[in-house]
């Protein structure tokens, strides 16, 4: 801390005072920050005129929004099951290869087969089979197994229209059904691919039929921990639909993209750069934009004293001490220490810093310079530095420079939460990025200027993580 003291050898701790009179130290961090000055447009009054950053606001699933999706996945599973029929078709034998195999066969017995074949009863098929031939069980039972798959698959194409809350189970069973036949029909295996595509939307369906319109969050995307996402390729890519605390519908429109669910931070999903660092905290007290500022660093470990115009202060360190604007010329004086002796300087405008050197304690100019790094966002960051408002397009960089500590101010996404970061960088990077903890922008130091490589795996353009 910062005090007046009657001799220099006195060390003491006292509280500040927060008025700005001359030859007083004045806090630099007690008080709330001041937004700068405004244009008097569309405005209000002292606040910050930078332009929103634009984070994907998730919005919470509608009755009409939800509508729309189950109808556009009643119209996709329709048409899988079409098509799974179609492929069928090629795969299974139809009723007169399955009469090619009864030769010998008596009459009644083949009539018996045909009529179990086209009620698609697989009980009746393998009782009618063996009656007809005993000695073959492998072929009835195959027969039999057939005819369940055919007859699963009907009823999926009578539930896509008239009982969908079915839908799920008996994709279940037709999946089961077919792995029974799959080592007698290898062919089988080429509706591995289109059957997986059929649960996923089944899948999907259910998540949404059982979501609750208007109950998901407005403000923010979910965030603690990895929650399910349905990709939807019918939806541009930006859309995010909450339909719960657990699961959001995300748009994945482009190319030959296919409807997926998966696990997964909702902003990576996005395409935000998720990092998972301590990003800068919230600047506590003012920014300093005028007069002297005097820092003693926290790495110099040592209690420096000092007079400023005759007035006579303790520093201990990390600790600093703002001189306001003044007409009249603000002058230090301070022991270099051991027998180096006193130094007295005339102090301009800016920062200045305490250290060591090999001629004793010395006073030292400071010059802020940080670069922002937006180089992993892929779009615009807007912040005010200075009064000015200012933007970095997507994939640079911008490098501030100050007399005194850099004090970015910012909107984290949602056009309400307007924060102020200072930096205690003299010389250095801040990575743009998106919070880990709660998907907002937000600034972070980098280490010996490289960018934090996320600890979260990114997602490759079908919406699966990659390996």
């Amino acid at each position: 801390m910062l005090r007046r003291v009657t001799s220099l050898t006195v060390p003491f701790s006292i509280a500040l005072s927060t008025c700005v009179a001359w030859g007083q130290p004045i806090p630099v961090n007690s008080a709330k920050p001041v937004l700068p000055q405004v244009k008097p447009n569309n405005f209000e009054a002292n606040q910050p005129v930078a332009e929103d950053n634009k984070i994907v606001i998730p919005v919470p699933l509608s009755a009409d929004s939800q509508r729309s999706a189950l109808a556009n996945i009643d119209k996709h599973v329709a048409s899988q099951v079409d098509d799974l029929t179609e492929k069928l078709k090629t795969i299974l034998p139809d009723e007169l290869t399955i009469l090619t195999k009864t030769s010998g066969w008596k009459t009644e017995d083949q009539q018996a087969l045909v009529g179990a074949l086209r009620a698609g009863d697989r009980t009746a098929v393998y009782e009618a089979w063996v009656k007809g031939n005993p000695q073959d069980t492998a072929g009835a039972e195959l027969a039999a197994r057939q005819t369940d798959v055919k007859s699963i698959l009907a009823r999926l194409g009578q539930d896509a229209e008239k009982n969908k809350a079915a839908m799920k189970q008996n994709v279940g069973e037709f999946d089961a059904a077919l792995s029974k036949i799959a080592g007698a029909t290898p062919a089988v295996t080429d509706l591995a691919a289109p059957m997986k595509t059929l649960k996923t939307w089944v899948e999907a369906r259910k998540l949404i039929d059982s979501a609750t319109p208007g109950k998901g969050p407005v403000a923010k995307l979910p965030n603690g921990g990895d929650v399910t996402m349905i990709m939807d390729p019918t939806l541009p890519v930006g859309t995010a639909i909450v339909l719960n605390d657990q699961t959001m519908l995300i748009g994945n429109e482009g190319g030959n993209r296919t409807l997926s669910i998966v696990k997964g931070n909702a902003a990576e999903a996005l395409g935000l750069p998720i990092v998972t660092g301590t990003p800068l905290p919230v600047l506590e007290g003012e920014e300093v934009l005028d007069g002297v500022l005097i820092i003693n660093p926290a790495s110099t470990k040592a209690t420096i004293n000092y007079a400023i115009n005759g007035n006579q202060y303790t520093a201990e360190p990390g600790t600093k001490q703002r001189l306001a604007a003044s007409n009249k010329a603000w002058k230090i004086d301070f022991d270099r220490g051991q027998t180096f002796g006193p130094t007295s300087y005339s102090l301009a405008p800016g920062s200045y810093h305490f250290r060591p050197t090999d001629r004793g304690w010395q006073l030292f100019r400071l010059k802020f310079e940080v670069t922002l790094d937006n180089a992993l966002n892929n779009q615009e960051f807007n912040f005010i530095f200075q009064g000015d408002d200012l933007a970095i397009p997507a994939g640079g960089a911008r490098t501030l420079v100050s007399d005194y500590p850099v004090v970015v101010k910012f909107d984290r996404g949602n056009g309400s939460n307007f924060v102020s970061k200072s930096t205690p960088l003299t010389i250095g990077n801040l990575q743009i990025g998106v919070n880990a903890t709660d998907n907002m922008w937000d600034l972070f130091p980098t280490n010996e200027n490289r960018r934090e490589v996320s600890k979260l795996k990114p997602f490759n353009v079908d919406g699966q993580r990659k390996p």
